[in-house]
């Protein structure tokens, strides 16, 4: 007998024995059949680890999480509105005490894309509820417009932005941001294209400027993001309308 021979184990010749013993028989397996497994070496041997070897365990790989650009604070609704909104005539800078709306500066952007010529003007609204969100980091334009849902889901007017100004219009407290963050509103202009507009509160007035959303500088955390509130959730906190 070889030294080869030898070196096999005793139980491995009983297990080979036993698989010959329990293969199929003539009258149980076709001649077709057989022949496909024997030039089938490889699919042979698969199988029959498959079925008589201890089967590895594959550990479930878990979906990455996406990390979310906003944090939802609530909602507020704003008054509807009986006649049309004329930019011109409510984005005036005006810081005294009397003043409608206290406006200590309106930058070139805003003026060129919603002030120039006769003004942006929009028809009167209905009562309209709008979300707004606190930015967990910074990010540019794109990723919150697609976390809000796409343009038609984060646009929103000058007519909501400014009925919110004028809750706050010597910077009270209230759903705007009056420290210094930016309030941001996407919102489309004269011909049509939507701008990212903010709204700051400083010292004696409101700040108002636009930017293109395509701009490679973002906005920081902290800053708050207003959209339109298109799936409504009963558990949200909510403020209510006011005149």
């Amino acid at each position: 007998m070889s030294t080869a021979l030898n070196e096999v184990p005793g139980w491995y010749i009983e297990f080979q024995a036993a698989l010959l013993r329990q293969a199929p028989r003539p009258g149980e397996i076709d001649q077709m059949t057989a022949e496909g497994w024997t030039s089938n070496q490889k699919g042979l041997k698969k199988n029959l680890a498959n079925c008589l070897l201890p089967q590895t365990s594959v550990v479930p790989v878990e979906p990455a999480k996406l990390e979310l650009l906003l944090d939802l604070v609530g909602t507020v609704t704003t008054s509807a509105t009986t006649s049309k909104f004329v930019a011109k005539d409510k984005f005036v800078v005006n810081t005294k005490c009397n003043a409608p709306v206290k406006i200590s500066a309106v930058w070139d952007n805003f003026t060129s894309w919603f002030l120039s010529g006769d003004g942006k003007t929009e028809d009167p609204i209905s009562e309209q509820t709008l979300r707004y969100h606190k930015l967990r980091k910074s990010s540019v334009d794109g990723p919150i417009i697609t976390e809000l849902g796409g343009e038609e889901k984060s646009e929103t007017t000058l007519t909501e932005m400014f009925s919110l100004m004028e809750k706050q219009k010597n910077g009270e407290d209230g759903v705007l941001l009056n420290n210094g963050y930016a309030n941001i509103f996407y919102i489309r202009d004269q011909n049509g294209v939507l701008r990212a507009v903010y709204v700051r509160w400083d010292d004696d007035g409101w700040r108002v400027s636009a930017f293109s959303v395509e701009l490679p500088d973002g906005w920081g955390d902290g800053d708050q993001v207003f959209s339109r509130n298109s799936v409504l959730e009963s558990s949200e906190p909510s403020a209510p309308a006011q005149a």
